[in-house]
């Protein structure tokens, strides 16, 4: 009989000499230590993809749209048009926090996967429109633990992508820190309103940032802001935030007139990867007009000028906003 065996055998003794409430109160204890172990185990801050996705996920890029829980329209008319046909190697997935939904609205939210396989539910995230910040955050820390990628593409839910295009530049353009889209280093920090920056002591000018209705950023720049978000700083624009994040970083930005992402659209040219601020009919019709034309607008309008970004001067002498994007404009890179 081994020395193991008989320690068991006299702990067993032992414990049936022990009183009935005595044993009792043992395994009562023994009990309530394994109910304590199981919550903690479950009540950890978690993404939810109904089941959660493991690292054995690849991609060669991986897009990410913020989108609203009441916003299911939106997210199918995306599913239906430029999400339709993807690459094997591109992965979508739909963002939600789901921390303050009642049980009917998360039902709704799981059976909506449950069909399309593409959401990820934030368990413990209140999904707000001024929490956007924190909400890119914890987009791209779920993606860092549970997708390898080559690339992640930032999007919302009223951004359309011309994704043929979008793979296609993407494939040729061989660089590991990648930071890519419609930047902007000359805007004024708000002082006052709904997106006022009171903390904001950087500068006199928003740090260069891509805008925010759509950009790509390399796998490990993601990586590093996933992996480094307990220190970073927080502002209410993810845009800035993310610029400020990345600007002490070896990071190649790319800006790209083609990705009309700011707060308003300048238009519609046939030269857009990506245009923000599209409501459902418009992306229907972009989507129509690609697959029967080959091109994006029904007819090429300009509403705003658009500038090819001056990395040579100041960020205040950046951008001398007096392009039109239906001029024939090159990037200089």
């Amino acid at each position: 009989m081994s020395w193991l065996t008989r320690k068991i055998m006299f702990q067993w003794k032992i414990f049936r000499r022990l009183h009935l409430k005595s044993r009792l109160g043992i395994l009562l204890f023994f009990l309530v230590i394994l109910l304590i172990v199981r919550w903690w185990q479950t009540s950890q801050p978690s993404s939810f993809i109904a089941r959660e996705v493991t690292k054995e996920v690849k991609a060669f890029l991986v897009i990410l749209i913020l989108t609203g829980p009441k916003y299911y329209e939106r997210r199918n008319t995306i599913r239906e048009t430029w999400l339709l046909k993807l690459p094997s190697d591109v992965k979508a997935y739909f963002v939600i926090g789901t921390k303050t939904l009642s049980a009917e609205q998360l039902g709704t939210l799981e059976y909506e996967h449950s069909i399309n396989e593409d959401l990820v539910l934030l368990r413990d995230f209140h999904d707000s429109y001024f929490n956007l910040t924190d909400k890119v955050v914890r987009s791209f820390e779920w993606v860092n633990r549970n997708v390898e990628a080559d690339f992640i593409f930032k999007g919302d839910d009223d951004t359309f992508v011309n994704i043929d295009r979008l793979y296609q530049e993407l494939t040729r353009i061989k660089c590991d820190n990648l930071y890519w889209g419609f930047f902007d280093g000359r805007a004024n920090v708000k002082k006052t309103g709904q997106w006022a920056e009171k903390s904001w002591v950087l500068c006199d000018r928003y740090l260069p940032h891509a805008r925010g209705g759509g950009y790509i950023l390399a796998a490990k720049l993601v990586s590093f802001i996933a992996e480094n978000s307990a220190l970073l700083k927080r502002y209410n624009s993810e845009d800035v935030s993310v610029g400020a994040w990345l600007a002490p970083l070896d990071v190649k930005r790319l800006h790209d007139f083609r990705f009309d992402t700011e707060f308003v659209s300048r238009g519609c040219s046939n030269k857009y990867i990506v245009t923000h601020k599209q409501d459902v009919n418009m992306m229907r019709e972009k989507n129509e007009n690609l697959k029967r034309t080959g091109r994006l607008c029904t007819q090429e309008v300009k509403t705003r000028n658009s500038f090819i970004y001056n990395w040579d001067v100041n960020p205040s002498s950046c951008c001398e906003r007096n392009l039109s994007d239906l001029d024939d404009l090159k990037n200089t890179w």
